[in-house]
């Protein structure tokens, strides 16, 4: 497991424990799959304007966008101001994008 975690100096309760947490998901995840990405890394976005410069666009139902092995996701704290998804759905958001890069991984091969 080559997982990388870029907090970009978040200091959200579920970010600081996310080195902790994340490998138990990860690991879940791993079980229902043959092979795994070679790296897994995540980005938190501060802010709405950083999500558009990302993703290129607005989109208040997404939380979550996946570029490669790269998860870009915004911080816990802007779940439910910048985007409509509620901040108790933090994990599952993240979990669902792990699970989508284990399925592309597993479509290339």
């Amino acid at each position: 497991m080559n997982l990388h975690i870029k907090e970009n100096g978040c200091q959200d309760k579920e970010v600081l424990v996310l080195d902790t947490r994340l490998p138990y998901y990860y690991n879940k995840v791993k079980e229902l799959f043959q092979k795994e990405p070679s790296e897994v890394n995540i980005i938190f976005l501060k802010n709405k304007m950083e999500f558009i410069q990302v993703v290129g666009e607005d989109n208040e139902d997404s939380c979550t966008y996946s570029d490669g092995n790269i998860i870009y996701i915004y911080e816990p704290n802007q779940f439910g101001i910048a985007t409509q998804v509620p901040r108790d759905n933090f994990y599952e958001a993240l979990c669902q994008e792990l699970i989508k890069l284990f399925s592309k991984q597993n479509k290339l091969d």
